[in-house]
């Protein structure tokens, strides 16, 4: 563990392996209910139900798999050799998504959707909860944790690029999108099995000194006690919450209300992912000069209103659409690098009280806990979708357009500003987490000196 600043082989590496991972998140993120509505035929209350139960056993498994990571022990550290180990079922489980047959039974069909869902979060989270665990420990500095993760998610956002891009393709190639679909998944289940490899064999653990003695339960409960913590999971949670109802809504909003099908939303997607890679380093600034929470507050501020201003676009309005694509990109890309950045300093805080070091616990439960309030987000917009009358390819009523119309701008705007009331109160700026990171930085060499 260090403050020094981190190498760029190491940066790069840990950031390149999240494409693989912002991918296979954004495309089902955007393309699977919409695929499994329109195209596989399945009722969207019944979608909602499946990927609730989905979410649901992914929030379950997602501490155990953090707690086991923090009690592993193998020459490769206790994070790196999951990287290495399920790179293969990850790949494999994104192409088995897109292979959902056509049945007689509703029935059997939705029980071969979940099982599928299911086969791929696992093994998302068997990848990502130690991936995530891993950051916090390659550097203490304040600031360098922002830079880390201003790779990450370079590499995050030209995932997400990709992810809303190249379907289009894909699904160009037929009129029968089934074949799209199933051409997709196996092109790109293969590219991201080679990406965990990049932070397996790019970067490097330290020896690990904290306590392995401390109970799953005894760590849930540290956990649970330490506020600085939950304030940084409620911003974090209403931040991503609100984007992966954008996610799940955008293309019905596209499509319904501005007359732009999927094979033709590749250009406002890339507009706006471009534009959130752009302004990754203007929010690495803002928060190295302002401070994090300031710099969530002015960022995510900006996106609420975008997302306010979306439910007023007049219909088919093709031209005003980029450039609100670009405005919202620019709060895209504070939610991106803030966030994410705000977590492990409340980490050490639970460290400097207690004198664990369990960050697989906390990213799993927050994995848990993200898992629970976003499937509970999809439900419910299933169920808004349903109830104002959604219809799979169809001209949509005035109650169903104002349905879709409120779930992308009006629903995720509100959720953003909760998350900004939560961080006002969060206590670890700049100067009290130099305090943690001198008094854990005694400790340790007081502890390497008694050892000596």
């Amino acid at each position: 563990m260090t403050t020094k600043a981190l190498t760029f082989k190491a940066k790069f590496s840990y950031g390149l392996t999240d494409l693989g991972f912002s991918i296979a998140y954004t495309i089902p993120a955007f393309f699977l209910m919409i695929f499994l509505t329109d195209v596989a035929g399945i009722p969207p209350a019944l979608v909602g139900t499946v990927l609730l139960v989905a979410k649901i056993w992914d929030a379950v498994i997602d501490p155990f798999i953090g707690h086991f990571s923090d009690r592993l022990q193998t020459r490769w550290g206790r994070r790196r050799p999951f990287l290495l180990w399920f790179a293969v079922p990850f790949g494999l489980s994104f192409y088995l998504l897109w292979l959902i047959p056509s049945t007689s039974s509703l029935f059997m069909q939705s029980l071969i959707v979940l099982g599928v869902v299911i086969f791929f979060i696992t093994n998302f989270s068997l990848l990502s909860v130690p991936y995530f665990s891993l950051a916090p420990e390659m550097t203490r500095d304040y600031n360098e944790r922002t830079r880390l993760n201003a790779y990450r998610m370079f590499f995050s956002i030209l995932g997400g690029l990709a992810a809303v891009i190249i379907p289009a393709y894909f699904l160009g190639l037929s009129d029968d999108l089934r074949y799209g679909y199933r051409l997709m998944g196996l092109s790109l289940g293969i590219f991201i099995t080679l990406l965990p490899l990049a932070a397996f064999f790019g970067t490097k653990e330290k020896a690990f000194t904290g306590k392995r003695e401390v109970s799953f339960v005894q760590g849930v409960r540290l956990v649970l006690t330490n506020r600085p913590f939950i304030l940084s999971l409620l911003t974090y949670l209403a931040t991503w919450v609100a984007i992966d109802i954008i996610s799940a809504v955008f293309l019905y909003y596209l499509k319904y209300w501005l007359g732009i099908g999927e094979e033709s939303s590749n250009t406002i997607f890339g507009v706006l992912f471009i534009v959130a890679a752009l302004f990754l380093p203007f929010w690495v600034k803002v928060s190295e000069k302002s401070g994090k929470v300031r710099a969530y507050i002015l960022g995510h501020g900006f996106l609420a209103i975008v997302l306010l201003a979306l439910v007023f676009l007049p219909p088919e309005s093709n031209r005003l659409v980029y450039l609100i694509a670009a405005l919202a990109g620019i709060g895209v890309s504070a939610a991106h690098v803030i966030p994410v950045s705000i977590l492990p300093d409340a980490i050490e805080h639970d460290q400097l009280r207690s004198g664990c070091r369990q960050e697989g616990v906390y990213f799993g439960l927050v994995n848990f806990i993200r898992q629970l309030a976003t499937s509970g987000a999809l439900f419910f917009v299933g169920l808004i979708l349903q109830w104002t009358g959604y219809v799979p390819n169809a001209p949509q009523t005035v109650t169903s357009l104002w349905g879709i119309r409120l779930l992308i701008g009006l629903l995720p705007g509100l959720i953003i500003l909760l998350g900004i009331i939560a961080l006002r109160k969060y206590p670890i700026d700049r100067k009290y987490h130099q305090e943690i990171t001198a008094e854990l930085a005694a400790r340790e060499a007081a502890a390497e000196k008694e050892r000596g």
